[in-house]
């Protein structure tokens, strides 16, 4: 998985061509296996494959703009609750579908601010919301002079160090890169996040991990949704990742009691049983 984890990329430039039959049908079973399932705090998060040039095939509606995204062959959709909750277990199964895709050879990117929501509005209930999309197709390798503004823009291929991120028992100590759950932090590491800010802090104690959400400012207003609640979901979704692949057995929950943490708003536990 770390090989795959590494090889995820965002891929803002395509190339001029469909999805083979092979991989079509790669990408609908990985939607249609995810598709309808619920995260660890109960909300359905719902998916829909659509391919060029149309979102809708009744309907005949064309997609609109893809902001920076250069000739994506077709794309994928999610919708889910509009709670903070909702948006952890939306980036949880959606990272669990880019992983997947990742394995297939496909390429991917997260897009949550340039895109037209009111495209999607059959798949939009009460309260509920299609935060992000994503294209699926072949990474074109003579990238666009946007893309590569764009990447140097978020600080693209920058991850933070370890024992930034990581800290054991307490938060003026950090968690050693020897201790048993580092590997599957690492994987949280080099999880992609919004603008690349890494918002997560994990505070490991014995065996309970919690996750703590360190948030910036610039997001609250611009977006109808909370970005940085996916980012956690996707935190978690490497870090889940990291311990199946050790075969450890954990629950998810939110029912931890706070501790008062400067800056930092508590997100989730895992808590390890083995």
């Amino acid at each position: 998985m770390l090989n795959v984890i590494k090889e995820r990329k965002s891929v803002r430039t395509y190339q001029k061509k469909s999805l083979s039959e092979k991989d079509l049908k790669a990408v609908q079973a990985v939607v249609k296996n995810l598709n309808g399932n619920k995260g660890f705090f109960g909300h359905q998060v719902k998916l829909q494959f659509f391919e060029k040039p149309f979102i809708d095939q009744e309907e005949k509606i064309k997609i609109g703009t893809y902001g920076y995204i250069t000739n994506p062959p077709s794309f994928i959709a999610g919708c889910v609750d509009n709670t903070f909750y909702g948006m952890v277990d939306y980036g949880y199964i959606f990272e669990q579908m880019i992983l997947s895709l990742t394995e297939q050879k496909l390429s991917t990117v997260w897009i949550g601010g340039t895109f037209d929501r009111k495209m999607f509005d059959f798949m939009q209930k009460d309260h509920e919301i299609v935060p992000t999309i994503t294209p699926v197709g072949y990474e074109e390798h003579d990238k666009s002079s946007k893309e590569v503004d764009v990447r140097e823009h978020v600080h693209a291929d920058h991850r933070e160090p370890f024992e930034s991120l990581f800290f054991d028992n307490e938060l003026d100590k950090p968690l050693s890169e020897s201790h048993f759950l580092a590997k599957a932090l690492e994987y949280v590491r080099l999880a992609p996040s919004a603008d690349n800010k890494q918002p997560w802090r994990v505070l490991v104690k014995n065996k309970n991990v919690h996750f703590y959400l360190h948030r910036s400012e610039a997001y609250q207003d611009n977006l109808t949704f909370d970005v940085q609640a996916i980012d956690m979901g996707i935190a978690l979704s490497h870090f889940i990742k990291g311990l199946e692949e050790q075969k450890m057995t954990y629950s998810v929950t939110n029912d931890y009691v706070n501790v008062d943490l400067p800056e930092l708003e508590y997100a989730f536990s895992v808590k390890l049983s083995s």
